[in-house]
């Protein structure tokens, strides 16, 4: 991978960071504030479903931090781009669909038809 590229999937990686970073503390902060008994049952519902869908996002931001930290490791010591599996390189278009991928197209699909299998 040329250095051009590298220096573009860190600075990739370190803004999804800060981003994901400000998003999951913009949660805390807005969830701290009550929302309060106001508004009829619908009202209570439709906040309730906003507050699970909340919920779940700062799941997945909690998960795709320590990814993304370790695609910034990978990217320090020379092994981003390089699957995991068969040490193959991971195509560029793959890597700018999905920074933190540690598997090449062709061993992701057969992880995830082993899964499908014991699943």
């Amino acid at each position: 991978m040329r250095t051009r590229e590298i220096n573009s999937f860190k600075t990739l990686l370190l803004e999804q960071r800060s981003e994901l970073l400000n998003r999951m503390v913009a949660f805390r902060t807005e969830t701290l504030v009550p929302v309060g008994e106001r508004g009829d049952e619908g009202d209570r519902a439709t906040s309730e479903l906003d507050l699970s869908r909340a919920v779940r996002d700062q799941e997945r931001a909690s998960a795709l931090l320590p990814k993304i930290d370790r695609a910034l490791q990978r990217l320090s010591d020379g092994s981003y781009g390089l699957c995991e599996v068969c040490e193959e390189p991971i195509g560029i278009a793959r890597l700018k669909a999905r920074p933190v991928a540690t598997l090449c197209i062709a061993c992701k699909e057969e992880q995830e038809q082993t899964e499908k299998i014991f699943a």
